[in-house]
């Protein structure tokens, strides 16, 4: 990893005041407070739990970094039993794993990016498809499973990227939304090229972004903005609707 990025593995890693949790994943099956891993984003770095979340361990303790080194955001692969990859987002670059036993660090770029959001693609198995959002260089791009990173921006005015969201459909429709500083653009191409939608609540930052589960059919997009609250697309962007 790059710069003053790395982990104090003598943090300890059960709930703090001052801990706090950007991300949380679980594997598929997983039943909360019984079985099942859990991963766990956060200002003091990456935490796993084996049995649905009732005890923790340092993720990445292994690697013996020697700093604290903030994880901030996850993705899992959708079809973790037969293709179980899990991936890390922190100041410099990334890790990932298989199963989340054992992790690797991957730079991205020289000068190394902050990644802040992920997103993995619903048919990994068979495209092992990855974006990374990041603060101040936009949008990078993986085909082989988080080895090689490549950014696609064009389009993209705004490179603080704070969130992504990735349709359901993505085999077929390719659809890709980035939340950033200042609103919402969308990729209909894999994120090749990028458009800005035009949005309601002028240039707030959108932190969070959720696709419907029936997305190929109803076309809905929710939308967290930092100051002016929740919004719902029915018509995939086009116009919206305030919820709270």
């Amino acid at each position: 990893m790059s710069e003053e990025y790395l982990f104090d593995s003598e943090v300890e890693h059960q709930a703090e005041s001052d801990q706090l949790v950007y991300a949380l994943t679980a594997a598929p099956g997983t039943v909360p407070g019984q079985n099942g891993l859990v991963f766990a984003a956060s200002s003091t770095g990456l935490q796993r739990s084996a049995d649905g979340g009732q005890t923790w361990t340092d993720a990445l303790a292994e690697l013996n970094l020697t700093g604290t080194l903030p994880v901030i955001s996850l993705a899992i692969s959708p079809d973790f039993e037969q293709q179980p990859k899990v991936i890390a987002g922190a100041p410099g670059g990334v890790f990932h794993s298989t199963a989340g036993q054992s992790w690797r660090a991957v730079v991205m770029a020289n000068p190394a990016p902050t990644v802040s959001s992920l997103a993995i693609s619903p048919n990994y198995s068979r495209d092992e498809t990855v974006f990374a959002g990041t603060m101040e260089d936009g949008v990078f791009i993986s085909r082989d499973g988080g080895e090689r990173w490549v950014t696609w921006n064009f389009g993209l005015l705004d490179l603080n990227v704070m969130c992504l969201g990735i349709s359901p459909d993505f085999a077929n429709d390719e659809t890709v939304f980035a939340g950033t500083e200042s609103g919402i653009f969308r990729s209909t191409n894999g994120g090749r090229a990028w458009r800005e939608i035009e949005v309601p609540f002028g240039f707030d930052a959108v932190i969070s972004l959720a696709l419907s589960p029936q997305y190929a059919g109803d076309r809905t997009l929710y939308a967290g903005t930092e100051e002016q609250g929740l919004w719902v697309s029915r018509n995939e962007g086009e116009t919206w609707q305030r919820l709270a």
